[in-house]
């Protein structure tokens, strides 16, 4: 992994990542209190799943590292996925 990144530069990154991640969680905790309706709940919980796991992706399996194609060869099989599920979710299966 040759990113040009000095080693304060990664561990800033890395504790940016950890503060998202914990927004991001307390975001989860609030939303579950508040009843938006049974599938916008779920709609909203998987957004912020998304959000968190392709924050680790890019950052802690060095997504943003790798060249671009790497990265289409992993999001559009996600995006298909997350369709997939949001498609099931709104048909109750």
């Amino acid at each position: 992994m040759t990113s040009g990144m000095s080693f304060q530069e990664i561990q800033k990154s890395y504790f940016k990542v950890f503060i998202a991640l914990l927004v991001l969680t307390a975001l989860t905790v609030a939303v579950t209190t508040i009843h938006f309706g049974d599938v916008a709940n779920i709609v909203i919980g998987v957004f912020i799943a998304l959000a968190k796991a392709g924050l680790v992706a890019y950052i802690f399996m060095h997504l943003k590292f790798d060249n671009k194609r790497l990265r289409y060869f992993v999001g559009v099989p996600v995006f298909f996925f997350v369709t997939l599920v949001l498609t099931l979710t709104m048909l109750g299966l």
